[in-house]
């Protein structure tokens, strides 16, 4: 093993270099391969499965009522503070009726 390696150290410059610039795009396009297939795998494992059949209206549904049902609570466990009353902008106080002064 020792003497290929060596072997592999021998010849001209440019042999060498296209040698290194092979082995580095061959494991460039490994390290690609076998991150794709990672992630892919955990993608598929993560997500639910894909209904071909139309019942994934049905699921999402299903998913939106119980979202609903469970709005009075967050995840943690917490009630949901009210919001603040929202200011009028300046053309909602022009257009709006003004009210009778008490004279």
């Amino acid at each position: 093993m020792a003497r290929w390696i060596g072997r592999l150290n021998e010849g001209s410059l440019l042999r060498r270099t296209l040698m290194y610039i092979g082995t580095f795009v061959l494991g460039s396009l490994t390290f690609v391969a076998v991150m794709s297939l990672v992630l892919v795998s955990v993608a598929r494992a993560v997500l639910p499965p894909r209904n071909v059949d139309g019942s994934a209206a049905e699921t999402t549904d299903e998913a939106d009522q119980e979202a609903t049902a469970g709005t009075s609570k967050s995840a943690l466990g917490k009630t949901s503070r009210s919001k603040r009353p929202r200011i009028p902008s300046q053309a909602e106080r022009e257009s709006a009726p003004s009210a009778p002064s008490a004279d």
